[in-house]
């Protein structure tokens, strides 16, 4: 009986800290929560696809505790002052990268969190810097045969509501063109492998990654650095980490990104969840 005691009590040693360990809950919202569906296809907005994969992927750890988008949008429902009010803040941070902190404090209290993770994507050219809906380039690439690029541009900002301070931001960019053809689509067949692109480059590469990151705002010791001096990008990157994407969209005649070496720039990368 006193080798069991001893037993048991080793055992809650080394898992109180696991089992009490705290988690957090982190607000997922896209600019694009408001809107409808207003491409060709009906397909859904890129910044929508991604505040999903992540969303799935906080629900795989115990670490953050993140609502669905339906489940926001049913609760903002039965608040049509502040449903408007997120609404217009979402429209200035989509169009001008202005943070309405008063709004999305607001916001926190009715979802009882202190955190709040807005994701615009949209479409960039090196051209003229004018930001437009993936699904509207993509269209504009099909009708008119313009060969100069676009990029898929997505912006991520993890706000501390409580302090009105940025907890952590990052940007990633991906070329349009992908293998260096020029888009055609003549069928909705043609259309759901651009859609179906999307959504693997979300799932597969920079949901992981913004999911990671917020993980790692909140649980600094949850992964282990590597150290790797290569490839130190100007964004503020200081650390790198080991990756592991099992599948990726072609990469191909890249010529515009965050990266001198002209290499699609996806941010931090860490382990996987």
């Amino acid at each position: 009986m006193k080798y069991l005691m001893r037993l048991i009590l080793i055992i809650f040693m080394l898992f109180q800290g696991q089992v009490f360990a705290k988690s957090f809950d982190v607000l997922v919202l896209p600019v694009d929560l408001m809107t409808k569906k207003q491409n060709y296809y009906g397909f859904d907005d890129v910044s929508e696809i991604v505040a999903d994969d992540v969303i799935a992927n906080f629900g795989n750890t115990s670490y953050v505790n993140s609502i669905n988008l339906y489940d926001v949008r049913a609760k903002l429902a039965m608040n049509q002052s502040l449903n408007s009010k997120l609404g217009q803040a979402l429209v200035k941070y989509k169009t001008s990268g202005y943070i309405d902190y008063d709004v999305l404090k607001d916001v926190s209290k009715e979802f009882k969190c202190n955190s709040i993770l807005l994701i615009n994507t949209y479409a960039i050219s090196n051209k003229n810097g004018i930001k437009r809906s993936v699904w509207d380039v993509y269209d504009l690439l099909n009708a008119c045969k313009v060969d100069y690029p676009f990029y898929i541009t997505t912006n991520v900002v993890l706000l501390d509501n409580v302090n009105d301070i940025v907890m952590w931001s990052n940007t990633y960019s991906k070329s349009m063109l992908g293998d260096g053809k020029m888009v055609s689509i003549k069928n909705y067949i043609d259309a759901d492998k651009y859609f179906e692109s999307i959504k693997m480059y979300s799932s597969d590469i920079i949901s992981k990654d913004i999911s990671q990151n917020v993980i790692l705002r909140f649980f600094p010791k949850t992964i282990r650095p590597v150290d790797n001096k290569l490839d130190i990008k100007e964004s503020g990157e200081m650390l790198r980490f080991e990756k592991n994407i099992p599948v990726n969209p072609k990469q191909e005649n890249q010529n515009f990104n965050n990266d001198s070496n002209n290499k699609d720039f996806y941010g931090e990368m860490i382990l996987g969840i």
